[in-house]
């Protein structure tokens, strides 16, 4: 047996009655809230949601934040329901990739070609600027993918398309942001623009149902003492998968040097717990530090030549860890660019190379991550902000190697820096990371090897 079946049994009872809340709400108004941990099944949830509402005749509107999230919801929901016509909405200069179409999909261009259809799908800004247009009359109700990720300010435009509302949703992930100064004029108020749509809902509407998904289908156990820190303490959840179902190993290589046999150290220790955490020496170093770019090209082209094969529920028989299957995740997209021309010199140019924003959502079989304090000589809210760490520490499901210096737990110890302080409700990105990332510098300590 591959899966831990009384966790998936917990996960479906908790699944259908976030369903049957939104569904009873039909024909009043109110909304629900599905809270995920990555890698939980949040689209196939939508998908499936979908369906269900369509047997009871409802007329639902799916939206996500980006068009790529969209882009997905088109292709999870026409392959669950493929007696289901899904209409996408796009914008005037975003087509859906081919890779996305399927025989029960149209897309709707003008957006009022979609003014009779029972399932319609589109980001945020679409869906609302169509109906504030009148392209698109009511629907019975409004599913929201990715909700922790949407903003508060796209939430309100698009709410009015349906009185009944189902937000789903990953709390740890990287919440919204802005690059407007004047912005803190909204702090710590309700009408806030850059509170997710989950906040919104909740706090404005306290008696909304707020349900816990209590699985990860992503992440092993071996994961989830160091993913735990990135969610509150009432959210319990555990792996579908049984220990011991995944498995990596590494065929022997000669390694000639003393550096080279400490990665060789780092990767079998990610093949057999999980996790690596590699540090190079205690150094204050710029954004695009060369050092750290060097020793991630070093561990993935080491991985490469090590022949990593892998089992797990999905194929219990030996295969080959393919190179678009390996992801490097960064903080910064200089840190990207560089590190991709470095890939490429080395013959690794399937490896997938990309910012945690970009990876949000996506998922592999072994991630290396750049950790976003690394080398820092200050912390500061972007990089000290918990959603970033939690998206490329969640991307994996066999192991993750992360790779800072050994100075950059001392930026998170003794006592926090002195932050504004706003009236009502303010989540601080630079004292929430500080304690999520004391925690996760901890949960590492076991799997930390120097370089």
């Amino acid at each position: 047996m591959s899966y831990d079946e009384t966790i998936i049994d917990q996960a479906v009872r908790v699944g259908q009655q976030a369903r049957t809340d939104f569904l009873d709400l039909r024909g009043d108004q109110g909304g629900v809230v599905l809270s995920a941990v990555a890698g939980a099944g949040k689209s196939y949830f939508i998908s499936e949601t979908v369906g269900i509402a369509r047997d009871h005749e409802m007329r639902v509107a799916v939206a996500a934040p980006t068009n790529e999230q969209a882009f997905g919801l088109v292709t999870s929901i026409a392959e669950l329901n493929p007696s289901v016509t899904v209409t996408y909405v796009p914008a005037n200069n975003v087509a859906l990739p081919a890779a996305n179409l399927r025989a029960n999909v149209v897309t709707a261009r003008p957006p009022r070609a979609a003014a009779r259809a029972e399932v319609v799908v589109g980001t945020l800004d679409k869906l609302s600027d169509a109906f504030i247009r009148e392209d698109l009359p009511d629907f019975d109700g409004l599913l929201i993918d990715e909700s922790f990720q949407a903003d508060s300010a796209r939430y309100y435009a698009a709410a009015a398309i349906a009185p009944v509302h189902l937000a789903v949703g990953d709390g740890g992930q990287i919440e919204p942001f802005s690059t407007v100064q004047a912005a803190e004029r909204w702090r710590g108020l309700d009408e806030n623009p850059l509170q997710t749509a989950v906040g919104v809902l909740c706090r404005n509407h306290p008696q909304t149902p707020v349900h816990r998904f209590p699985i990860t289908r992503r992440l092993d156990p071996r994961a989830i003492p160091v993913v735990r820190c990135f969610y509150a303490p009432e959210h319990h959840f555990g792996a579908a998968v049984l220990p011991g179902v995944r498995k990596m190993r590494l065929h022997d290589a000669v390694a000639p040097t003393d550096r080279l046999r400490r990665i060789d150290g780092a990767l079998d220790l990610a093949a057999a717990d999980g996790w690596t955490h590699l540090e190079l020496p205690d150094a204050a170093v710029l954004t695009c530090d060369p050092d750290s770019i060097r020793l991630i090209v070093e561990c993935v082209a080491r991985l490469r030549d090590r022949a990593p094969q892998l089992r797990c529920e999905r194929n219990p028989h030996w295969h080959a860890l393919q190179p678009q299957r390996i992801a490097v995740g960064v903080s910064h997209n200089d840190q990207k660019d560089l590190l991709r021309v470095e890939l490429d010199q080395v013959g690794l140019g399937d490896v997938v190379v990309n910012t945690a924003n970009k990876l949000q959502g996506l998922e592999f079989d072994v991630v290396v991550c750049w950790h976003p304090l690394a080398g820092l000589p200050e912390a500061d809210g972007f990089h000290l902000e918990p959603g970033r760490a939690a998206v490329l520490l969640t991307r994996h499901r066999h192991a993750c190697i992360v790779v800072g210096r050994q100075g950059d737990r001392e930026l998170v110890e003794g006592v926090p820096p002195a932050t504004p302080a706003f009236l009502g409700h303010d989540p601080d990105p630079v004292l929430d990371g500080w304690g999520v990332h004391q925690d996760v510098f901890a949960a590492l300590e076991l799997f930390r090897i120097a370089l």
